[in-house]
């Protein structure tokens, strides 16, 4: 029976601090059912790897973890850290990002649809930030997805499905198709925190 596994990816970025990090979680399913935990390693190994190469970037921290989907309490079952220690530098905003949607065959249902944010600002070619994504931000982004032996659908080989896990129907679908719009994902929530604040007193 096929068995689907969380995984997490952190990026330090300007701080080693666990607020400032840059946090991806996804999902995948193995089609042939449950694995031991070095195999699990293996896929921890593979997606690390993928974020350096994406990133086109092999000195600085990755984290990878990757968990059970409805285990209580839900523990690392492997753990992956290359580079530990080596903070992502960033001289851009943080706020801003590319979303990478992704979907089954009905991209309509929420259940079958997911997402992820990525961060050109972070890879040296593309890190000038303009009014809107430039086309090769956009290509960029949607080859995490569509980029043969460097995307999502082909990490792990045959017996790995990447998709989306529903936390409501406890069913995994695995996706079809993905896209990325030329608008920024703006959240202020991913900015750093504040170090300092100018005020004034005055009636009016």
């Amino acid at each position: 029976m096929a068995t689907t596994y969380a995984f997490q990816v952190s990026l330090p970025v300007e701080t080693l601090l666990p607020r400032d990090r840059f946090v991806s979680k996804f999902h995948m399913e193995h089609v042939t059912g449950a694995i031991v935990d070095t195999d699990l390693q293996n896929m921890c190994n593979d997606i690390a790897a993928l974020w350096q190469t994406r990133l086109a970037n092999a000195t600085h921290e990755v984290d990878v973890k990757a968990y059970d989907t409805d285990a209580v309490p839900n523990y690392p079952r492997a753990h992956t850290v290359v580079n530990s220690g080596s903070v992502w530098p960033l001289l851009k905003p943080r706020e801003i990002a590319l979303c990478l949607s992704y979907a089954g065959p009905n991209r309509g249902n929420k259940n079958e649809r997911g997402r992820m944010y990525l961060y050109p600002q972070l890879v040296a070619a593309l890190d000038n930030l303009t009014q809107r994504p430039t086309t090769p931000q956009l290509t960029w982004a949607l080859e995490w997805y569509s980029k043969p032996n460097e995307s999502f659908p082909d990490l792990g080989g045959v017996d790995w499905k990447f998709g989306v896990w529903s936390r409501t129907l406890k069913k995994f679908r695995q996706t079809t198709q993905a896209w990325v719009n030329d608008d920024w994902d703006v959240q202020r929530r991913r900015g750093l925190r504040e170090s300092t604040r100018q005020s004034i007193n005055r009636d009016g």
